[in-house]
């Protein structure tokens, strides 16, 4: 979905230069029982995911809006917004900006906007989150064809697993789930104690384990908010990306997500003839997807990473089983793909004629 958008803005070429095509998800446990093995070929004509770096993204939708002549002021520390005569004030550390029509909220899952508009209905910290790091993955390093084109996960019990991912060119991000309470713990003992943590779970990306040089703590939220938009008078503000939806990224789509609702706004915006009418319309084109991937993501996340042991035992069990029933891994795979709304009905990107 993610890429949909890019290439409707031109960016998708670029962005693939940087990237490295994601063509297989392979799970499984500890003791070596496979748990989940496709490939996105699974389904005709389905576009492979892409690894890359967030910051490599970034860079590219920066160049790209400053192409464009955008103004942009940098270094504001933003902490909230509120209605005046005017419009919509923005708020600031050094007290009151400006104020506007119009004030899109993409501040991420703690975002301070969403709070100043009192929208919220859940925004939740996951007991479970992620140590994570970059490495290079050349075949220097020993792991040769291996790593490239597959996302790969190995889990002991619901408490501890170890992610591949490939992010870019060369490079792979290793992931290890671990409760926040207990990340400052993991980091303290050192890089070798994770290591011989960790090296069971590597399989043949053992090597990569080697090139971590730091552990960097990454923490999940699970947000529900009423609407993503409040009309306040003479101004509004409306919700973007985490900032609206956040959620564990066990499926792998948030930024695909966010690139589907900045999409979705502008279309609103340019097509519909008022701002009311535009908002309105932005939120119920938007509800029904994010909707399914937020059921998905809370129904996995007890399996995965969480406290309760003993789903691991069925999760291991039946999920080879349950994967050889026909459709089921097309299903998968267009749940991957992150434009599904059900089991049968599919979420598109507004055209703008």
């Amino acid at each position: 979905m993610g890429q949909q958008v890019l290439d409707r803005l031109g960016l998708l070429a670029p962005l693939s230069a940087v990237s490295r095509p994601v063509s297989r998800i392979h799970l499984r446990n500890a003791a070596g029982r496979e748990l989940l093995d496709f490939g996105y070929d699974a389904v005709p004509g389905a576009t492979a995911a892409l690894g890359v770096h967030r910051g490599a993204l970034f860079s590219l939708l920066y160049d790209a809006v400053r192409a464009r002549e955008v103004r942009i002021e940098l270094g504001v520390p933003v902490i909230g917004v509120r209605p005046t005569s005017r419009g919509l004030t923005v708020e600031t550390a050094a007290g009151d900006h400006s104020a506007y029509d119009l004030v899109v909220g993409c501040d991420g899952s703690r975002s301070r906007i969403r709070r100043s508009m009192n929208v919220t209905v859940r925004d939740r910290a996951y007991e479970y989150g992620a140590l994570w790091a970059i490495v290079e993955d050349s075949a220097e390093v020993g792991v040769g064809a291996g790593a490239p084109g597959e996302l790969y996960q190995c889990l002991r019990g619901t408490r501890d697993y170890l992610g591949v991912l490939p992010t870019g060119q060369g490079r792979s991000s290793i992931f290890w789930s671990v409760r926040q309470p207990d990340m400052a713990g993991v980091v303290a003992n050192g890089l070798e104690a994770w290591r011989a943590a960790a090296r069971p779970l590597a399989g043949r990306f053992e090597p990569l384990l080697d090139g971590v040089q730091e552990l960097l703590e990454a923490t999940y939220r699970d947000v529900v908010v009423r609407t993503p938009y409040r009309l306040e008078g003479a101004g509004a503000a409306v919700l973007v990306g985490d900032a609206a939806h956040a959620m564990s990224p066990q499926l792998g789509t948030g930024t695909s997500l966010a690139l589907a609702d900045a999409w979705t706004l502008h279309h609103a915006l340019a097509t519909e003839p008022s701002l009311e009418r535009a908002l309105a319309s932005y939120a119920a084109r938007r509800a029904r997807h994010v909707r399914w991937y937020q059921w998905w993501t809370r129904l996995m996340m007890p399996v995965f990473q969480s406290e309760l042991t003993p789903l691991a035992w069925p999760r291991d069990l039946l999920a080879p089983a349950v994967m050889s029933v026909p459709g089921m891994t097309v299903q998968m795979v267009h749940t991957l793909c992150g434009d599904r709304t059900s089991p049968w009905s599919v979420w598109r990107l507004p055209e703008l004629g």
